[in-house]
């Protein structure tokens, strides 16, 4: 009896680990089973992060172009009407091109989806902070509204009684090009937005560099979860 008894229990603990290491086996490839989910939905949204940033660096690299096309027009007014040069045909587009500017639209739309599901699906924290860093754009609704006020409170007042009519899309015509080039308040307007530009560029370049920076990083972790 006593030779039984030791059997059955040999057995019945057989069974129980065996059991338990099933139970355990099942766990870890159930968790191992989540993990790889996981991987896979964060790289889906590191590629959607990417492709944003993607955008804005495009819309920002317009901005800086539109914004050295409207510096190249000033200084070409400048030029003539500080040297005292003769008016001529082309001179008409670069009134309108000098007060061209252009405020980049930043896609946030892959950004505010991962902070609905949690910034914490991000395993990287420089990418993660990169992210704060690059979604952080109050600035760009500063400077806009500063351009805005300025051009709508001064440069178009001013405008309205140096030209005929004034749009960013055609040529404008000044009303008396002789006049113009006394006029030390139209001068100063164009010396200001100089100016203004520049500092935007300074600031969409920098913008932009930060972006290129941190798709790279994102394009690194991709490329470890593959």
């Amino acid at each position: 009896m006593e030779n039984k008894t030791s059997r059955y229990l040999k057995y019945a603990i057989g069974e129980i680990v065996l059991v338990v290491v099933g139970i355990l086996i099942a766990l870890q490839i159930n968790n191992w089973n989540e993990q790889r989910k996981e991987n896979a939905f964060e790289a889906k949204m590191l590629i959607e992060l990417q492709n944003g940033l993607s955008q804005n660096i495009q819309q920002l690299n317009r901005a800086v172009r539109v914004n050295k096309g409207a510096i190249t027009s000033c200084e070409v007014i400048l030029q003539h009407l500080e040297n005292n040069l003769p008016y001529n045909d082309s001179l008409d587009i670069h009134f309108s091109k000098s007060l061209e500017w252009f405020y980049p639209s930043i896609n946030n739309a892959s950004y505010e989806s991962l902070k609905e599901y949690g910034m914490q699906l991000i395993k990287n924290d420089s990418i993660k902070d990169g992210l704060r860093g690059a979604y952080d754009i109050q600035w760009l609704t500063i400077l806009s509204n500063r351009q805005e006020l300025y051009f709508y409170n001064t440069v178009s007042p001013a405008l309205s009684t140096l030209f005929e009519s004034y749009d960013f899309r055609g040529p404008m015509h000044p009303i008396n090009y002789e006049a113009l080039k006394t006029n030390n308040t139209y001068k100063h307007i164009l010396r200001t937005l100089i100016a203004n530009r520049k500092a935007q560029i300074f600031y969409f370049e920098g913008f932009a560099n930060s972006r290129k920076n941190l798709m790279e990083m994102i394009d690194k972790e991709i490329k470890k979860s593959k």
